[in-house]
């Protein structure tokens, strides 16, 4: 566990400085929210990791699968609600969202390969 979670911190900061110096560098493909596209998948993570943890009777795999389902379906409504309150460069936004939600989920699934190799 504390593996994990050790492993979890270190994958937030490299996501976190990898957007900060894109973002100081003022490349033209890096939205000025980018902070807020990584905050809420570090959220979303936080909240989804701490709920599977929590009921730890179920299956793992069956959690993991609902759980990205969900994480899927908040981070639609994060899209739209973006959409629908701001209208500058949506394009760069989503591309933004879409790139950091897929390193997310690339994270997720190595974290989850390597617990089933220990079983």
């Amino acid at each position: 566990m504390i593996f994990l979670f050790r492993t979890h911190i270190v994958f937030y900061f490299f996501v976190f400085t990898l957007a900060s110096v894109f973002f100081l560098l003022h490349l033209e493909f890096i939205h000025s929210y980018i902070f807020y596209v990584v905050g809420f998948n570090i959220l979303v993570d936080v909240i989804f990791k701490f709920l599977n943890n929590l009921n730890a009777k179920d299956s793992a795999i069956i959690r993991m699968i609902i759980s990205t389902i969900f994480r899927f379906f908040f981070s639609l409504i994060f899209i739209l609600f973006f959409h629908y309150f701001s209208g500058e460069s949506t394009l760069i936004f989503i591309l933004n969202f879409l790139s950091v939600y897929l390193l997310f989920i690339i994270f997720e699934i190595t974290i989850l390969l390597i617990n089933l190799q220990r079983e």
